[in-house]
């Protein structure tokens, strides 16, 4: 079966006996249409479900109302609320979405770019971006078109981000584990390479000062943010024989691996072992001991990004922005 022509406005116009210039207009509702004509045209368009031509329309106007999208890793649950919160804004503001998929690779993360440029897009969005160091700024501002960070802000000050506030976040909550007994904190954090492991220690390390604590380099360690990287890191502290009291993780996902080591080796979460994460992933409070940890407030960076890439399109702003939204402590059975 042959494909079915699309609906052009030279059929609409040859139905109504007008011309494709009257029918443009009437669908534009501009006034030097009679309203009775707009109304026919419209109508007549609806039955015939008569799509725009937007590729023409943007070579015309040298936008196509399209948002690039590059998150890390698309399985993880973590992106799911900041996508939501970014297409929200888009359809209200009329722009449609393209998401890709970087899967935490440098490479793979540049090939999405390159491809969201082909398919002319207005700007982008990267969440929990690889390319957060400031070698990779020259690469990025020369597509020409606005950019802003999500999740990780980048390293250097004349780039656009929204994010949370890792320092705050890890601050609050190692105040609290302190507060509340934890004296020794075991930290398994983030890959060094990773923008948000800095400040999340950072705010570990200004906590325990300001309880009198010293930090101990001995019992910080940096894993692959996975279960895999938690699971193994905490089985060698596990068979290493050392007491431990209180572990903190850098993400929720390195706390999943590490509990599930600490229950396969028969000690008990939070009597023998108190743990505690950073992310709050959709499903840490549904875990065997629901998780606590400190909630990024995942919706409103994906709203406030997507304002944001929209304002530097429209030019309403300067082409540098930072926000820094203030994350939240959860408290569940863990500690």
């Amino acid at each position: 079966m042959a494909a079915k022509k699309p609906v052009t406005l030279k059929k609409i116009g040859e139905q109504l006996n007008i011309s494709a210039m009257a029918v443009s207009k009437a669908l534009r509702g501009d006034p030097s249409i009679s309203k009775e004509t707009i109304q026919k045209v419209k109508q007549l368009a609806e039955e015939l479900n008569y799509r725009p031509n937007s590729i023409a329309k943007s070579l015309r106007t040298n936008e196509t109302k399209t948002l690039g999208l590059v998150i890390a890793d698309s399985t993880l649950s973590l992106f799911a609320p900041v996508i939501e919160g970014i297409e929200d804004v888009a359809s209200e503001n009329g722009y449609n979405i393209i998401l890709c998929n970087a899967h935490s690779n440098k490479e793979k993360e540049k090939e999405a770019i390159r491809t969201l440029i082909d398919k002319r897009i207005d700007g982008f969005m990267l969440a929990a971006s690889t390319l957060t160091a400031k070698k990779y700024k020259a690469f990025l501002d020369s597509f020409g078109v606005p950019y802003v960070f999500l999740v990780r802000r980048c390293e250097y000050e004349s780039g656009s981000y929204v994010v949370n506030d890792n320092i705050y976040g890890a601050t609050q909550m190692i105040n609290y584990l302190v507060k509340t007994g934890s004296k020794r904190i075991h930290y398994i954090n983030l890959s060094k390479d990773i923008v948000t492991a800095g400040e999340r220690e950072e705010g570990y390390c200004r906590a325990l000062h300001e309880n009198g604590i010293a930090p101990d380099p001995e019992i910080l360690y940096n894993v692959a943010p996975t279960f895999d990287g938690g699971y193994a890191q905490m089985t060698q502290l596990l068979h290493e024989k050392e007491k431990i009291e209180t572990v903190f993780c850098g993400c929720d996902m390195i706390a999943v691996g590490a509990m599930e080591s600490i229950l396969e080796h028969g000690l008990k979460i939070p009597e023998d072992i108190r743990l505690a994460s950073y992310d709050d992933i959709e499903f840490a409070k549904y875990l065997r001991i629901p998780l606590t940890t400190v909630r990024q407030p995942k919706y409103r960076i994906g709203e406030q990004g997507a304002r944001m890439l929209i304002e530097m399109i429209g030019e309403k702003q300067s082409n540098c922005s930072h926000i820094m939204l203030k994350p939240e402590l959860i408290l569940r059975e863990s500690t």
